[in-house]
């Protein structure tokens, strides 16, 4: 409270103008300047250092400052702030702003809107410093900004901006949040609206962050698993008159998705050259079945990597350049990861042990349940997985159908060469063959027939789940009454993974997720179901 009240009185001084030229200075280490919307912390932009400011005002344990006239003032410590030498004012007699003071143009000046923010982003000049340090050369960040669509660049490098921020400037959505890592993706068609990057039309655009900061961003263009935007007008009618028939692609509309491939990939190489100068080949990956081919452009501490297997899809990453010349990235954060699996598990009262620090991916409208449950799979253990790769090294088919030996084989090798090792686990349905694993931290994949009647089964239990409030009745009554019903069957057509991330030793029941957005995180079945639906063993990361 006592800070509070001084900011009040500080930003009351702010408005009081004074004739006397304003106090400069330059910090001496990075900031934190916050974004509150609705009166709610949004996130915040980390001023780096060397970053030139105007002192608003004073107060005994630091300076209210500014980068220009435009933006809120921020606190930063006396010992984080260098004063001007020239300045012959007194520190004790600080207020006034002077607009456009700093030789250092920033960025981002913050205009926060309690519906959907703007972000107006002025000009970084080639020729200053970069938050790391370096030189900024080639084209400046609202130029790079313009060229892409879309408002990614803000002050200085997007690597030590929080990622809920740079998400919400962008618009991207939150997919999934853990205790570490963080997902924000937006598919354009779920919101009725076209997004253009370098004017090519983008299906899916992926923000990654950690620690509360921006690790990587994947947007993707043209791509197989996206088939069905390549229908005739006369294909969605013949679709749409069985819509519970297996999709069906025919011949013109992979034609049609082939053509988009090779159309997307050069205008973006085009653009891509346009805006920095020839690419580079670039090679991503240590495994034949995952790695990926294609050009890199470097600016300012990025990697632009323009990467279009042949019939597979489009998609550009945005990465630090840093931890792609980084070999051994991997297995750091593996070995990081593996640290915090004790810290993943939570116990309710209700006797449900369950993961809760699993990150959800979204497959959409891609027939990739096997490929996005391997990226969930592979996120959580600090890897960088991409159902993208993951389908091209699987074999998925152009509207579903993934070789799940070939993609199993992808993902541990790429976990092996991480630290990692697999086993392999018979199951016959019990809560106590997956239980020293969740209790471990440990999700468990599985591999299952998940056929409409098990899937309305469990979807109608959970609707009376989610509002029990006996559990003795729950576990003496209701879940015995099941055992009447008529037995699943299992069904070759309804082949499909997820994960087991739980169990009640009470109720003796078992928790899966599927890769199927945010509603499908925690989903229950019975021990007799698990036994009913298995199709094959079960693996788990070790």
């Amino acid at each position: 409270m006592r800070r509070i009240a001084i900011f009040i009185l500080l930003l009351l001084e702010a408005l009081t103008v004074s004739a006397e030229p304003a106090e400069t200075g330059t910090l001496l280490s990075s900031a934190k300047m916050d974004v509150v919307v609705d009166g709610k912390s949004a996130g915040y932009v980390l001023i780096p250092a060397k970053t030139h400011v105007t002192v608003v005002s004073t107060a005994n344990d630091g300076y209210l400052v500014k980068r220009n006239s435009s933006e809120k003032p921020f606190f930063v410590p006396k010992e984080s702030l260098s004063l001007d030498q020239n300045d012959t004012r007194s520190q004790k007699s600080q207020s006034g702003l002077e607009e456009g003071h700093s030789n250092f143009r920033s960025p981002i000046p913050l205009v926060v809107a309690s519906a959907s923010p703007h972000y107006s982003i002025p000009d970084i000049p080639s020729g200053t410093q970069s938050n790391s340090g370096t030189l900024s050369t080639g084209p400046t960040s609202n130029q790079v900004n313009q060229a892409l669509g879309i408002p990614l660049f803000g002050y200085g490098n997007l690597w030590d901006e929080n990622d809920s921020l740079v998400a919400g400037r962008l618009r991207w959505p939150a997919e999934s949040k853990t205790s570490r890592e963080a997902g924000y993706r937006r598919y354009p068609y779920t919101f009725n609206s076209e997004t253009r990057v370098f004017g090519v039309r983008a299906l899916s655009l992926f923000l990654q962050g950690i620690d509360d900061k921006v690790v990587r961003i994947a947007i993707l263009f043209a791509n197989k698993g996206d088939i069905a935007f390549y229908m005739s007008p006369e294909e969605v009618r013949q679709q749409s008159v069985h819509p519970d028939r297996p999709f069906i692609v025919t011949d013109s509309m992979l034609k049609r998705c082939r053509d988009a491939m090779i159309r997307d990939k050069f205008i973006l190489e085009e653009k891509l050259t346009s805006l920095f100068g020839d690419g580079r080949p670039a090679r991503v990956g240590r495994f034949a079945a995952t790695t990926e081919a294609g050009q890199r452009w470097d600016w300012n501490g990025n990697t632009f990597l323009l990467i279009a297997p042949q019939n597979e899809y489009v998609t550009l990453k945005i990465i630090p350049t840093t931890a792609f010349e980084d070999a051994n990235s991997e297995k750091k954060s593996f070995a990081s990861a593996k640290v915090d699996l004790c810290h993943r598990i939570g116990h309710r009262d209700n006797g449900d042990v369950i993961l809760n620090d699993i990150p959800m991916v979204d497959q959409g409208r891609k027939g990739y349940c096997v490929p996005a449950t391997f990226e969930r799979i592979l996120r959580y253990y600090g890897l960088s997985g991409d159902m993208n790769i993951l389908a091209m090294a699987g074999q998925t088919q152009p509207g579903g159908g993934t070789d799940i030996a070939k993609i199993q084989d992808a993902s541990y090798a790429m976990l092996s060469d991480a630290g990692a090792h697999i086993t392999h686990v018979n199951f016959n349905g019990s809560y106590l063959e997956i239980k020293p694993y969740i209790d471990a931290g440990k999700p468990v994949i599985f591999p299952l027939f998940s056929t409409m009647e098990f899937n309305d089964r469990v979807n109608e239990r959970m609707s009376h789940r989610i509002a029990v409030t006996d559990w003795n009745e729950w576990r003496e009554a209701f879940l015995p009454s099941l055992k009447k019903t008529e037995p699943l069957k299992p069904d070759p057509r309804y082949g499909h993974i997820c994960l087991i991330v739980g169990y009640n030793a009470s109720t003796g029941e078992i928790a899966i997720s599927d890769s199927w957005g945010p509603g499908s995180t925690e989903r229950w079945m019975t021990e007799e179901e698990a036994r009913q639906i298995q199709a094959g063993s079960l693996s788990v990361i070790e």
